[in-house]
């Protein structure tokens, strides 16, 4: 429970102050009067002002917050100056109409807003490329095929499932990734192949065949992962029978496995049925009963789902090669563009109704995601980071108030119609935007809740 909360803080408080950095550093630019800026929220544990701005580090390190002059509308300003002086405490200081915040111009307050987003979105993306820089890519070691596409280039050279592709053009093959790689660098041309079959040596001509859909030249072939582990979560039902990284699984219930998508098929449908695991570690044979914790998964099928799984708490296999920053970069950029279509694509399926509202987390399934991530290891927590700020900066940018995307349409509509808001329908706007987020936040709590306890 303690790492589980250390890990989901650790990953809130790093997003959520990047996000209010974006705001602070943005209004300075703009030369509004920043009054605060704080490190987590609550009472103040240490503070400094540094010119015009108190800098401070407050109890509850969720964050940040910033705050600037002029936020509130003039007649607030005046009633809370009041009612300061009322009770005897400071009013503040007299900062110039030039530079309050509700006195800029719309682009200036609307590049304010956009700037934690911003951040967010360049947080997740600064992630991806130092940590594949830092730690390499991950590859399959084997070149071992696992199957062949019918009527594909593959099939029609004599390709088959279970040959193991030695070379390319005379370029020796030590992972998965070089075939793709080479086939990009061809552009088309046909290679000589030498793969091994069993005992025997072969040679064989393969010309690619351009996939439109993907926008790629393939031959068809698909990689076969061995039954080997990699990386073994702590406290999961692995680690406690002894499995660890490099082990190979032999069997399951007797039956004798060798890829590890057989693994998958063999526990994920059994949460909660003790089942018996030989492998083989370090030249040993190990047996062990092992019984796969539920744990949650997407359903397939047309229609987005979370589905109760069997887990053990392993990954497969695989082998890091180390990458320059130039390929960090693309790789890291790839990445990046993936998740956000994903995350696009999930919140379409939503609105259509081709997701359940199950797949929806909210801090709960946070929370505990983040606990489960450090589990795995310390990189993947630092992933799940990039992915909760990116997830993040596109929740703050629905066009609704109090988020950041709301606060950016009212400064459209500004700029566009060359008239403010009224405070009246300002204010209408806002309750009810506290209103849709207060029942969206019941509704994403009801449903966490639902889904730990189910």
């Amino acid at each position: 429970m303690i790492l589980t909360l250390a890990a989901f803080l650790f990953v809130l408080g790093i997003v959520v102050f990047v996000h209010e950095f974006g705001h602070f550093i943005v209004a300075k630019l703009n030369r509004i009067y920043v009054m605060t800026f704080s490190f987590g929220f609550g009472p103040k544990l240490l503070r400094k002002k540094v010119g015009e701005t108190e800098y401070a580090i407050s109890a509850l390190p969720f964050g940040g917050y910033v705050k600037f002059a002029g936020e509130m509308s003039e007649t607030d300003d005046e009633a809370r100056k009041a009612k300061d002086e009322a009770r005897g405490a400071a009013s503040g200081p007299d900062v110039p109409p030039e530079r309050m915040y509700r006195n800029k111009a719309p682009l200036q307050r609307m590049s304010v807003v956009l700037a934690g987003p911003a951040m967010n979105f360049l947080l997740a993306l600064v992630v991806y490329i130092v940590s594949l820089y830092a730690e390499g890519i991950y590859v399959n070691p084997s070149t071992a095929i696992q199957e062949v596409e019918r009527d594909s280039p593959a099939e029609q050279a004599g390709l088959r499932a279970a040959d193991t592709i030695l070379s390319i053009d005379g370029e020796r093959l030590a992972y998965w990734g070089q075939i793709e790689k080479i086939l990009v660098a061809k552009k088309g041309e046909g290679s000589r192949y030498v793969l091994l079959r069993g005992a025997d040596t072969l040679s064989v001509e393969v010309k690619p065949r351009f996939d439109t859909e993907n926008e790629a030249w393939r031959i068809g072939i698909v990689s076969q992962l061995p039954a080997r582990i990699g990386d073994v979560k702590r406290d999961s039902p692995a680690e406690r029978a002894g499995l660890r990284t490099g082990a190979t699984i032999l069997s399951i219930n007797d039956t004798t496995v060798t890829k590890y998508s057989e693994l998958e098929d063999r526990i994920l449908p059994r949460p909660g049925e003790p089942m018996k695991f030989v492998w083989e570690y370090e030249g040993k044979i190990h047996t062990s009963v092992i019984t796969p914790a539920s744990g949650e998964a997407a359903s397939e099928g047309e229609r987005l789902d979370v589905v109760k799984v069997g887990q053990i708490g392993i990954s497969p296999y695989y082998e890091k090669v180390r990458i320059s920053i130039g390929e960090a970069i693309v790789y890291g950029s790839r990445a990046f563009a993936n998740l956000f279509s994903s995350i696009i694509d999930f919140l379409g399926k939503l609105v259509s109704g081709h997701a359940t509202i199950r797949a929806i987390g909210g801090p709960l399934r946070v929370g505990v995601m983040a606990g489960d991530m450090i589990r795995w290891g310390f990189n993947y927590l630092i992933y799940f980071l990039a992915f909760f700020s990116l997830n993040l900066a596109i929740f703050n940018l629905l066009p609704i108030l109090p988020f950041d995307g709301g606060h950016f349409v009212l400064g459209l509509v500004e700029l566009v119609t060359r008239r403010r808001l009224g405070k009246r329908v300002q204010t209408i706007l806002t309750q009810a935007g506290f209103i849709l987020l207060i029942v969206l936040m019941v509704l994403i709590l009801s449903v966490d809740i639902f889904n730990l306890v189910r």
